[in-house]
């Protein structure tokens, strides 16, 4: 492996990339395009002449056959290491619990983190997915954030058709210190909940995105959400969120929470 070719083409990344999406560009525009001097562009256009990968036409520069595959290729690459970047929280937790995770199909994901002056930026991020779609299916690990639990519950109630697996103690946590909240959302027919015992981490499943959410250890708040429309992303949702589902048990079913059903304590509803 030419280790200095690929060095090369990772350092000049930006050029391919400008020329791929623009067809051509002569020096000036280039200059104005990636913002550097003369001396820059023509320094880095003699590195990428040498190497075959773009050449003159009519006085501009164009990408040569091989290099519109380099351009695509090194675009691709810089695109999925700054993802990995960027969801390395995610990555691993994926890891920590074996979970097969493709950070290509979370490539143009957008990702929220919690910052020192609002910690609750990914939460509110994962709202205003919330208050765009008529279903919400996903895996909670933590306790339901007091600051949007109206809101939630508000959506549910007004027909956002909702299933979440929880573990035993976020359930008994949200259901005794929520009796009537409770009772009208299992009365609208809108909300079913299961109970699974290890889950990895949030995942939501809206109607057009779906979202990864980790949670911070120590004060319990989503700390980063990541989420995309991506086909590939939602494919790999859809099978986590069902293996996990299979594994859960319906609340009704729970031998420690039967109690808290709504077939129990809340009343039956059609």
């Amino acid at each position: 492996m030419d280790t200095e070719r690929l060095v090369e083409l990772v350092r000049r990344a930006p050029v391919l990339a400008a020329l791929q999406e623009a067809g051509s560009m002569d020096r000036r525009e280039l200059e104005a395009h990636l913002d550097v001097s003369k001396s820059t562009v023509h320094r880095l256009t003699r590195s990428l002449r040498e190497h075959g990968l773009i050449e003159r036409e009519a006085g501009a520069f164009v990408l040569t056959p091989l290099g519109a595959v380099c351009a695509t290729e090194v675009t691709a690459f810089a695109a999925t290491i700054e993802a990995v970047w960027d969801l390395a929280p995610v990555v691993a937790a994926a890891h920590a619990n074996d979970i097969a995770f493709d950070v290509r199909a979370f490539a143009d994901a957008t990702v929220t983190t919690a910052a020192p002056g609002n910690p609750y930026r990914p939460v509110e991020r994962f709202m205003t997915l919330v208050g765009n779609t008529d279903e919400l299916r996903g895996l909670d690990p933590a306790t339901i954030n007091p600051l949007h639990i109206d809101a939630l519950y508000e959506r549910i109630v007004e027909g956002m058709a909702t299933e979440v697996v929880f573990p035993p103690s976020v359930v008994e946590g949200l259901l005794d210190a929520n009796p009537e909240r409770a009772e009208r959302v299992f009365a609208s027919g809108n909300f079913s909940i299961l109970v699974h015992d290890d889950l990895p981490f949030g995942l939501t499943l809206c109607a057009e995105r779906v979202g990864v959410g980790i949670y911070d250890e120590d004060t319990g708040l989503l700390r980063t959400y990541a989420d995309t429309d991506a086909p590939a992303a939602r494919e790999w949702a859809e099978d986590l969120y069902a293996s996990y589902r299979a594994a859960a048990t319906p609340l009704g079913d729970h031998a420690d929470l039967s109690r808290l059903s709504p077939d129990t304590a809340l009343g039956e509803h059609e």
